[in-house]
């Protein structure tokens, strides 16, 4: 069964080129991209579209159900990815932070750091956690004198 996507955009095809311009994030220009394409008859199918744009056809598909169902506003509507939390909370994060920047900071190892957070804020953070997070992602070095 062939669809007719042409009628089922509401918006001109000049109003798409505009909003087409207008759009600054990567995933709206993407989806305005693909209104333009149907409503012009440029492409024919939802498998054609998405070959063009480099993304899964159930992708279009999602776009076109979230533009009838929602219309504009809600397929440009930019989502949060939910993600996994982080192991180890932002406060924690923060006071390792104040902690290493002090001139007074009396950590010499990681394993220092890990009884410091244990005490301090009550939870138990692997050595291999934190001293990724610190040595990968805050980029800290301790401050360890040469002999």
């Amino acid at each position: 069964m062939k669809v007719n996507y042409q009628e089922r955009i509401d918006l001109t095809a000049n109003e798409l080129k505009l909003l087409l311009s207008q759009q600054r994030a990567l995933t709206n220009r993407s989806k305005i991209q693909a209104l333009y394409w149907l409503k012009t008859g440029y492409s024919q199918s939802l498998t054609d579209v998405a070959e063009r744009l480099g993304v899964h056809r159930i992708t279009v598909h999602r776009w076109l159900k979230q533009y009838s169902d929602g219309g504009l506003p809600e397929l440009l509507k930019i989502r949060q990815a939910t993600g996994r939390p982080r192991i180890i909370p932002s406060a924690v994060i923060a006071g390792i932070a104040k902690k290493l920047s002090e001139d007074s900071c009396e950590f010499t190892t990681y394993k220092e750091i890990v009884a410091w957070v244990e005490d301090n804020y009550q939870i138990s953070v692997k050595y291999q956690t934190l001293h990724k997070h610190l040595h990968y992602r805050m980029k800290a070095k301790l401050k360890v004198p040469k002999h």
